[in-house]
């Protein structure tokens, strides 16, 4: 029998799709407390890699919680001082519910997948 079929989740994981100019960041699973540092690490790595336009896909997360939204707050008051995009893909609605809760949805940067 797969972990899928008995239940189990997969570990959290990101894929990078880069582009000329821009790079998607997918995050996979559950964004929180354990993960959140991952994530950052890899939008830090992918900004100082010299991309300046970089899309969060959300579509692919089960569940985030404060510490992944407090992530998405800092690095968009980052890439505003600094002068680079970033930007959002719309995430299930369980993920989408935290942004709207918090009525932060009109301060990011939501863009179609």
């Amino acid at each position: 029998m797969s972990s899928a079929e008995l239940g189990e989740l997969e570990p959290f994981r990101i894929e990078v799709e880069p582009s000329r100019d821009v790079v998607r960041v997918i995050p996979v699973g559950d964004l929180d407390l354990a993960t959140t540092e991952n994530l950052r690490d890899e939008l830090v790595r992918l900004h100082g890699a010299g991309f300046n336009r970089l899309v969060l896909d959300l579509r692919q997360l089960r569940f985030m919680d404060s510490t992944g939204l407090r992530l998405i707050l800092e690095v968009d008051t980052q890439s505003r001082d600094d002068g680079w995009d970033f930007s959002l893909v719309r995430g299930p609605d369980a993920v989408q519910r935290l942004f709207e809760i918090t009525r932060i949805t009109g301060r990011l940067d939501f863009v179609d997948g």
